[in-house]
């Protein structure tokens, strides 16, 4: 298997023995959504996972720090669904982007966001979003 930027690739014959590449879309290939409706620290076995935050009042998603090369490449999808304001916070040691302390703060309805942990950069990377967020 190969490694892309958003794809990992395999290489597979076909029935006519030409040589083909299947790709595996990582940013998008999430599991089952579950609802927050409060604060909560995720964890190793969240990843992968898609997060719906649906709260009224603010609140603060702190991601998994000390992480280790088994878990380069996980991702975590997070769609806000509520109105309160919520805050995506870097795990001691680690980083959102650029940001140790907090990034990702957003009050827009709906809005959604993609991140996938960098091992090498120790850090939480974003792939893609919609709706406003602003970096604090």
């Amino acid at each position: 298997m190969g490694k892309g930027n958003i794809f990992d690739y395999t290489r597979v014959r076909s029935p006519d023995d030409t040589e083909q590449m299947e790709l595996i879309d990582k940013a998008f290939a999430v599991g089952k959504p579950y609802t927050l409706t409060t604060s909560t620290t995720l964890v190793i076995a969240d990843m992968g996972k898609r997060i719906r935050v649906n709260a009224t009042g603010n609140l603060a998603i702190t991601f998994p720090a000390s992480l280790v090369t088994a878990q380069d490449g996980g991702t975590f999808e997070i769609i806000k669904q509520g109105t309160g304001t919520l805050t995506n916070i870097a795990g001691s040691g680690c980083y959102i982007n650029s940001y140790s302390v907090a990034t990702d703060i957003t009050s827009s309805l709906y809005a959604t966001i993609t991140y996938e942990y960098v091992h090498g950069l120790t850090r939480w990377v974003e792939l893609c979003h919609e709706g406003t967020w602003a970096s604090a």
